[in-house]
């Protein structure tokens, strides 16, 4: 197992996935752009309890998983737990995100995606939401299950009380080809 201080700070990032380092897909702007829409949509959602970021480093271990050094598109911590961690242990906390958000890149690996949604729910992510921009689509994956949002649809979940997000807002004037 990698330490933590091996894994090397690159443009754009690389993670340690399942004991192997991973570096990130270079993001495009139709990638950028979703991350942005998702930490505003989160932003507003929060009121501003907590934190919310794009490519947020978290270093974890998980029931069942190795060490995961991830960083997810963008990411959510409750109030409790910044403040638990101080403002230094929270510039790359120690703990797993509350909400991770995971933009599809072309060509991104479909296991190494697995293994990632895996190790967040394990370690106490409540809920993962996979962006595919190809299919306009957005797949949460929690504890209790599955659900899958299409064209039409509105994004409600649970582990966010009140938080709405129309799919076809979420995607206006992207270029998806």
């Amino acid at each position: 197992m990698l330490a933590p201080m091996s894994i090397p700070e690159t443009k754009p990032a690389t993670e340690l996935i399942d004991g192997r380092l991973v570096q990130k897909m270079s993001p495009k702007f139709r990638h950028q752009e979703l991350e942005l829409r998702w930490t505003l949509a989160l932003l507003a959602w929060t009121h501003g309890r907590g934190r919310v970021a794009s490519e947020w480093r978290h270093e974890f271990t998980a029931p069942g998983h190795r060490f995961a050094s991830l960083v997810p598109d963008v990411a959510y911590l409750n109030p409790e737990a910044v403040e638990a961690l101080g403002p230094a242990a929270s510039e790359s906390p120690e703990l797993a995100p509350d909400i991770a958000v995971e933009i599809l890149s072309v060509g991104e690996s479909e296991s190494r995606l697995k293994w990632k949604i895996g190790a967040y729910l394990a370690a106490g992510t409540k809920v993962v939401f996979v962006v595919d921009p190809p299919r306009r689509t957005v797949v949460a994956h929690a504890r209790d299950g599955v659900t899958r949002f299409d064209p039409g649809d509105t994004v409600r979940h649970p582990a966010l009380p009140e938080f709405a997000f129309g799919i076809d807002a979420m995607f206006e004037g992207l270029y998806l080809g």
